[in-house]
């Protein structure tokens, strides 16, 4: 064993505080884990980019960060021989103590002060990162180099691009010192526990819980829950913390519920669709939903980015906006269904083009279908706020706005395959099983989450040039299908 070899991190003390077992397969069992997902990757992405950032908060430091994953002594040797030197600013500042390690985001050394800096992509302090602060300021603290004070450096969302971004007003300090000290008892004791853990040989018994998705997603949830059936009970719409008294009675699957337990009526539906194939169908409630609409009727989908980072001026970290939509228009009733969508090249801030493009292809009446219209009302009046030259006619286009996912949220129209969801992603696959065409599994990119990450991707210019136009094609691809699985929903519910 190296003079510096650690049994535990602050990654590690993290994943124990979370779960005994996680702590244990994370270290000896790895290959039980879900691959990471592109839309983990892209935080992982999104994480690295913010600390790029943070140190032009804190230039012209000293980087400690080591060569290897798995030796940080030259790092806390490094580390040591800086902070004695009086270096100002160190990046991954690294401190060990009974076998425990902690790289540090930022350390700095100001009047007399000694100051521990955490990094974190989020705009706010949560439980966790006071966790994460209290183990390394107990390690800074053992090892001799205890922190005066102690900072989380999250992003500000109040910030809004004017330019070049300034460091200084992208990121919020937040003096944490008192939490992290008022916890050092707490992770005295609790890593003593984790050390007994990592000591076991075998793999701890801890049931499912709560604590599985608390506070991240465990990557060895499917391994774990292997013996939760497809139609559990924790895929019942809306059935929150009940799906618990349920497991800690032996019930798992909606088949073996009670017929004597009270549920809403859209669960109910989902539980008998489970257990006798039931299906619903409320035509008077949709007939009367449809004839409200006016044609010409037009199918409209956005797909937006919210970057960490703002990319145009007026735009603020994590703010979404439109960025991408398709478009199908249905004349009348039997007329040849027209399609038409806007991908910029993001060479500029594509806002006020897409507002031009959209004012010309809405028109002036006819209903504008969407699936669950809060989130393109919201982006329209977010448009028309950004840019009020053009708000009477996005506010006109707002008012035109109907709302396709209704039937199905209102439970006006209810079959098994939904699965209780009234996702457009259950609900397509559920109405026109048989069209081959209709097929969001078929696409490379199948998901909003996947939509957004490429498209922010290519308004950042982080893509290879051999892999723009490929890209392009998936997402027009993607954004297509979403506004043609409206249309085919639609014919469904109004036949």
């Amino acid at each position: 064993m190296t003079k510096y070899q650690h049994k535990l991190s602050k990654s590690r003390y993290i994943a124990g505080k979370q779960c005994a077992k996680k702590l244990f397969l994370s270290k000896y069992h790895r290959e039980l884990a879900t691959p990471v997902s592109a839309s983990q990757e892209a935080l992982f992405e999104q994480g690295d980019q913010v600390g790029d950032w943070a140190i032009k908060r804190f230039p012209n430091g000293k980087d400690a960060t080591p060569e290897s994953f798995y030796d940080y002594g030259p790092s806390i040797e490094k580390t040591k021989e800086w902070i004695d030197s009086g270096e100002e600013v160190i990046y991954e500042a690294s401190f060990f103590h009974d076998e425990v390690m902690a790289a540090l985001d930022i350390f700095v050394q100001q009047d007399g002060k000694r100051i521990a800096i955490e990094v974190k992509s989020s705009t706010g302090v949560h439980d966790y990162h006071l966790d994460d602060g209290a183990l390394q300021y107990w390690v800074m603290n053992n090892s001799g180099f205890r922190p005066d004070v102690f900072y989380i450096m999250h992003i500000n969302n109040q910030y809004v691009r004017d330019g070049e971004i300034d460091p200084n007003q992208l990121f919020h300090l937040e003096d944490i010192t008192e939490q992290v000290i008022a916890k050092q008892n707490e992770v005295s004791i609790k890593l003593k526990e984790l050390k007994a853990t990592l000591d076991l040989k075998e793999v701890p018994e801890v049931a499912i819980g709560a604590h599985c998705g608390n506070p991240f997603d465990c990557e060895f949830k499917a391994h774990c829950w292997q013996h939760i059936p497809e139609n559990s009970v924790f895929n019942i719409s809306r059935i929150g913390s009940k799906a618990w008294d349920y497991v800690n009675h032996g019930i798992y699957g909606i088949k073996d519920i009670p017929d004597t337990d009270h549920f809403s009526e859209r669960q109910q539906l989902q539980i008998e669709g489970v257990k006798h194939n039931a299906s619903h169908l409320d035509k008077p409630q949709i007939s009367n939903f449809l004839s409200e609409w006016e044609f010409p009727l037009y199918f409209f989908d956005f797909e937006t980015i919210g970057p960490a980072i703002p990319i145009y001026d007026g735009t603020s970290p994590y703010k979404q906006y439109a960025v991408q939509y398709s478009l199908h228009v249905l004349e009348s009733p039997n007329s040849e269904l027209i399609h038409t969508e806007y991908l910029p090249e993001f060479d500029q801030d594509p806002r006020e083009e897409l507002i031009q493009r959209m004012i010309s292809e809405l028109g002036v009446s006819g209903s504008i279908v969407t699936y669950n219209v809060g989130f393109e009302r919201g982006k329209i009046n977010q448009l028309a706020e950004d840019f009020p030259e053009y708000a009477k006619q996005l506010n006109a286009i707002s008012v035109r706005l109907v709302d396709l996912i209704i039937p199905f949220r209102s439970s006006w129209y209810y079959v098994p395959a939904m699965q209780g969801s009234a996702s457009i992603k259950k609900v397509l696959p559920a109405l026109c099983a048989n069209d081959p065409d209709l097929n969001y599994q078929s696409l490379k990119i199948n998901n909003g989450g996947d939509a957004s990450n490429y498209l922010k991707a290519l308004a950042e210019g982080t893509i290879e040039d051999n892999q723009i136009n490929p890209i392009r094609k998936d997402l027009l691809a993607y954004c297509k299908l979403d506004t043609l699985a409206m249309v085919k929903i639609w014919e469904v519910l109004s036949h």
